[in-house]
């Protein structure tokens, strides 16, 4: 007489009775068993494998931290090991597992640094920004015979670009500067396109809340840089190139293409100048030096930095 019995799936069917007491399986787990057997070669490689290596990939690319791939291999593994060999991807796992683990070993300490440390990061390479700027100008003297103006004018003398632009062939990007139309305001449609293809070098890292397109790095008009749009040269610097201001920080961003820059006074503490770092602001010297002024420092010295044949005497420990 035929009874039920239960496969080891799950599945119940119906078997005679001379069969009771044996192990039993259905068809279908009787099929596989036999596959298996005959051809070790796994069905398919676990997604969590593949996911956990992809992941860890990534890691390099500093889009993501370690531990997801760590915790996608371990899973990998676990499935792999539950699957009864139709799956594979066991080295996969462990490749990713391995990259996971080498990404928190990278990125942890990382997150762990003081915000002291972070911040001087930051404003090393905000110095380092000023610097490009400052070399570009000189490059632009040396080729042209003078720095350039406060901005590209047009032939009724009115301003169009920024002379962030006219540096552009200085900073390697004489690429983007041909693709500017010079006669043209900087948002004219064509122009404004351009916007977002700032350089970097335009950009200080403790500014997180410049927008794309954006710089903080301003001149001070009436002093390096002219308000009626004159090119000035290294002879017109009575003061001394080391003792005037060429462009400093300033927490107002302008779009780094449009000819925005301070005026001296302004209405603004500090004629405008100053920075997300803390207790002062980066400025560029028309000497190539760049040197941090402190917000508390003296007025007067800040105006006598500002101008260009004054006549103040300024002293080293000035500022």
């Amino acid at each position: 007489m035929p009874h039920s019995v239960t496969c080891e799936c799950g599945r119940r069917f119906e078997m005679p009775d001379e069969y009771a007491g044996l192990h039993a399986r259905c068809s279908d787990c009787a099929t596989r068993e036999w596959r298996i057997a005959d051809d070790p070669e796994p069905i398919a490689t676990s997604g969590k494998a593949k996911a956990s290596l992809a992941v860890g990939a990534c890691v390099f690319l500093g889009v993501v931290s370690g531990a997801p791939a760590v915790l996608l291999g371990r899973a990998a593994l676990k499935e792999i090991d539950q699957s009864k060999g139709t799956l594979r991807g066991r080295g996969t796992a462990i490749a990713g597992i391995v990259l996971g683990v080498f990404g928190c070993l990278v990125t942890i300490p990382l997150l762990l640094l003081p915000q002291e440390a972070v911040e001087a990061s930051w404003r090393g390479q905000c110095v380092n920004n000023l610097k490009q700027i400052g070399l570009a100008l000189h490059n632009y003297h040396a080729v042209n015979g003078c720095f350039p103006a406060a901005a590209i004018v047009d032939k009724e003398g009115r301003p169009l670009l920024s002379w962030r632009v006219a540096i552009l062939p200085l900073l390697e990007s004489e690429d983007l500067y041909e693709r500017f139309h010079l006669d043209e305001p900087w948002d004219s449609p064509h122009n404004l396109g351009l916007l977002n293809l700032m350089p970097s070098c335009f950009a200080c890292p403790s500014d997180e809340t410049l927008k794309p397109g954006a710089t903080g790095y301003r001149a001070v008009l009436g002093g390096a840089f002219t308000s009626d749009f004159k090119p000035l040269r290294f002879a017109d610097f009575p003061d001394g190139t080391s003792n005037t201001l060429f462009v400093g920080e300033s927490l107002q961003a302008v779009p780094w293409t449009k000819p925005d820059d301070l005026a001296v006074g302004g209405g603004l503490p500090l004629h405008g100048l100053g920075s997300r770092h803390d207790d002062g602001f980066n400025a560029l010297l028309v000497d190539g030096s760049v040197r941090f002024l402190k917000n508390a420092i003296d007025p007067n010295v800040l105006s006598a930095l500002i101008t260009r044949g004054g006549g103040e005497v300024i002293s080293s420990d000035g500022y």
